[in-house]
């Protein structure tokens, strides 16, 4: 099994499983760790289905309260076209960079029909929904992206995989293609 990514803010993060109850798939939200090591443990000892962490950051996580900020994430999906999704993370991940100047940016592979980008630079945190929108817009408008999703990009209560962990229904994992920061 790849590395767990390393979570940053882990104690103001929300975090999901999913795991097998008999014939039964079940998801167990809103669980919080004050630790790397306690994840990885956690995951570890209960070998869930799918690992999830809140893009967003909060005071009372487990309460989903407080909201502080989340991160700019973009979630990349075609299911009859993933090197067309593999194109258009590219050009998500460079125009971040280029046209945005933000420094920490990364591209993943979700491990099922697309790639995730996640910006970690702390100041686009605070963007609520329209403004994200407006970077989506901006994104589909000038660069022509064609499978970004656009409801997901936006939202910013959303649960994202975590890095290293398998995707129960491909059987593959989310790793981290490329950093412009060196994480993992």
């Amino acid at each position: 099994m790849p590395k767990i990514e390393e979570i940053e803010r882990i104690e103001e993060r929300e975090f999901g499983f999913v795991f097998a109850v008999g014939s039964e798939k079940i998801m167990k939200r809103k669980l919080k760790f004050h630790s790397q090591d306690e994840l990885e443990y956690f995951i570890k000892t209960h070998d869930p289905l799918d690992c999830y962490v809140s893009v967003a950051f909060y005071t009372f996580p487990t309460a989903m309260e407080e909201w502080l900020g989340a991160e700019l994430f973009f979630d990349l999906d075609s299911k009859n076209n993933l090197k067309l999704a593999a194109v258009d993370a590219e050009t998500v991940y460079e125009v971040l960079l280029d046209d945005f100047g933000l420094e920490k940016v990364d591209m993943r592979f979700s491990g099922s029909k697309g790639y995730h980008v996640i910006v970690h630079d702390e100041e686009p945190h605070i963007l609520r929904t329209p403004e994200r929108r407006e970077i989506v817009d901006y994104f589909v408008l000038k660069y022509g992206v064609q499978t970004l999703d656009e409801a997901t990009s936006c939202d910013i209560r959303r649960l994202r995989r975590i890095a290293g962990s398998k995707n129960s229904r491909s059987g593959k994992f989310c790793e981290i293609l490329k950093s412009s920061f060196g994480g993992d």
